[in-house]
């Protein structure tokens, strides 16, 4: 397979899997914070959304709630709003148009016709949560057409580690701003059901909530909430079952036959292995140093396997 459509085939599921997870965050983040009377609770919500999106300024330099939303969800100026991210998807996929199953290019041009056709006045106004669940309901759809109408081959091996490891790095993102929120309002001497309410949007930010309280029985608490989101082998949503995941794509696209010392294939097998055997307490008392170190670690991979697969 030429480098150009692996590498098309790569980004397609990253941002697939990107545009999903920025809607459902500002979908949760938003209207979780419409239930709150407090100003700092909703001062943070919109403060939170602009970090995990990576815009450049915060929100209260915004002269109107109405322009954040916009510069998150339609801002096409803006390369990490929704619909860029949907157009980046659109044209990855064009460029592998040929190895790809017409159901899944159909679904593909019928998500970015929903979003390029949405008005931006009714948006603003009215309708950001049709916006964002259609959004979040069209990315289920294209990854169920990637899982049920293509061969399971190297093709789709390298959508899906693009998928995985977007999906690794958005919980790992969620998990840094959220944990930094939470930091904040602890500093203020709030209640315990003030940090519950946030690990709760926290966990629905990434479809968690009813997996934890099965797993736990309890309402969200820090450790318990580490825990199932970073080691729980699993959750399909845990940064542990994505790297694990993430391996086995890698080990069936890879032309080495053995895993050789200090190889992309060993250096993911090791941090794996280290997620397996790694405990909660070991990084519960300083969770942003782990989780940083952790997404310097994925970056640093997707740089790798850019220079190894992707290069042309």
């Amino acid at each position: 397979m030429l480098a150009r459509v692996a590498d098309n085939l790569y980004w397609f599921g990253r941002y697939v899997e990107r545009v999903e997870h920025l809607s459902r965050y500002l979908n949760i983040q938003y209207f979780s914070a419409l239930d709150t009377t407090s100003d700092l609770q909703r001062e943070m919500a919109l403060n939170s959304i602009v970090h995990m999106v990576g815009l450049d300024k915060e929100a209260e330099n915004y002269d109107f709630e109405e322009e954040l939303l916009v510069d998150v969800a339609m801002d096409e100026k803006n390369h990490t709003s929704i619909k860029s991210c949907t157009h980046y998807a659109r044209e990855n996929a064009r460029g592998a148009r040929d190895l790809i199953s017409i159901e899944l290019w159909n679904a593909i041009n019928k998500f970015y016709r929903f979003i390029n056709d949405y008005p931006e006045d009714f948006y603003k106004t009215q309708g950001l949560y049709d916006f964002t669940n259609t959004t979040i309901e069209n990315c289920a759809i294209i990854k169920n057409r990637v899982q049920s109408t293509m061969l399971h081959d190297e093709i789709w091996a390298f959508i899906r580690m693009g998928l995985q490891i977007e999906r690794a790095s958005q919980i790992c993102r969620i998990l840094i701003t959220k944990f930094n929120d939470i930091s904040k309002i602890e500093d203020e001497k709030v209640s315990k059901s003030v940090v519950s309410f946030q690990l709760g949007t926290l966990l629905k930010s990434a479809e968690g909530l009813d997996m934890y309280h099965r797993e736990y029985s309890i309402l969200p608490k820090k450790k318990e909430t580490l825990e199932f989101m970073v080691l729980n082998a699993r959750f399909p949503r845990s940064i542990a079952y994505n790297i694990s995941a993430l391996q086995q794509h890698l080990l069936q696209i890879s032309p080495r036959k053995s895993t050789e010392k200090n190889s992309i294939e060993w250096s993911i097998g090791r941090m794996s292995e280290f997620l397996k055997y790694h405990t909660v307490e070991e990084f519960s008392d300083d969770p942003l140093t782990f989780l940083n170190d952790t997404l310097k670690y994925l970056n640093e991979l997707n740089n790798r396997i850019s220079q190894e697969y992707l290069n042309h």
